[in-house]
């Protein structure tokens, strides 16, 4: 699906990360988009750990139904555990450019973070419409990362590792193009909104402390920038944070769409 691979270390890497703060207010505002209610359908496209499927259940209750894919192994695992405790909840390993699902089954899909990692978008949103029903919801969060502005005193060191880490993903600038490519695929957008991450202390509570530790393998193992130097790009804030200069803000976009026909 992408050129970062979401299992082993990494993966850990992103569960983490789920849990920070920055994330658990991303997901209040996905769920306040969604509007679940109780015995309704839904899909979470690229599940992860299944933080966010676990509050789709309880949001729909036993009366309802939450299915959850991810193309991870390891991320499907630790999903179904998370998940264990309600029986009306499906994580099973699949890739949404092949889904196991029928036409018009859901009322609502979901996708944070995990459609920019999409070789073939269109193929993808085609996916997505297929699935939902009449009148059924989408929400979508993906971040274009031109929009982030992280302080370091190596200015042209910080520039190389982050253009190195534009290649983690097919489709970068995905927030710009969104709205077009779902008319294209036949949903109507409704709405978009900034959900902005602004970090000024770098600890395990905040996004960009657990993204940095999936950066440094990720722009080594392409080999666009030397383990040594990678090692102190990283080191580097540990310093910031000590002495109050720690600085970094990005801004993901949530959409909401629906099928209208």
């Amino acid at each position: 699906m992408s050129t970062t691979a979401f299992t082993g270390e990494i993966a850990r890497l992103q569960r983490a990360n789920a849990k920070s703060h920055d994330n658990v207010v991303r997901q209040s505002k996905v769920f306040a988009a969604l509007n679940l209610r109780t015995g309704e359908r839904v899909l979470e496209v690229g599940c992860g750990g299944g933080f966010y499927t676990s509050d789709a259940a309880r949001f729909v209750g036993p009366t309802g139904r939450v299915c959850a894919i991810d193309i991870s192994p390891d991320q499907i695992a630790a999903a179904q555990q998370r998940c264990a405790e309600f029986a009306w909840v499906e994580c099973r390993t699949a890739d949404v450019a092949a889904p196991p699902y029928g036409d018009a089954e859901f009322d609502a899909v979901f996708a944070v973070q995990v459609l920019e990692y999409l070789p073939d978008l269109d193929a993808g949103l085609r996916h997505i419409y297929r699935m939902l029903r009449p009148g059924g919801r989408l929400v979508i969060i993906a971040t274009d990362w031109s929009s982030a502005a992280w302080y370091s005193e190596n200015a042209t060191r910080m520039q190389r590792v982050l253009t190195a880490w534009a290649a983690h993903t097919p489709c970068p600038n995905l927030p710009a193009i969104r709205a077009a490519r779902l008319r294209r695929a036949g949903m109507q957008p409704l709405r978009q909104t900034a959900i902005p991450i602004l970090n000024t202390s770098y600890n395990p509570a905040s996004f960009s402390y657990w993204v940095a530790q999936v950066i440094r393998p990720f722009v080594v193992s392409r080999q666009s920038v030397p383990d040594q130097e990678a090692a102190e790009w990283l080191d580097e804030f540990a310093r910031l944070e000590e002495s109050g200069t720690y600085f970094f803000s990005l801004t993901p976009v949530l959409t909401e769409a629906v099928k209208v026909a």
